[in-house]
């Protein structure tokens, strides 16, 4: 899912979360993905 390319949609290009996750590293955070309450994903980036 944070890879580059990874899309389920067919007007996505699959580079938003790859981009999210290296800012996020380059800061020394992490990312990850859980089930929303509502069916969706929820994202957590947190600080370490």
């Amino acid at each position: 899912m944070f890879e580059h390319g990874h899309t389920i949609a067919d007007s996505g290009s699959g580079l938003g979360l790859s981009i999210v996750k290296g800012i996020a590293e380059a800061h020394g955070w992490s990312v990850s993905a859980v089930e929303g309450n509502d069916g969706g994903a929820r994202f957590h980036i947190r600080s370490e």
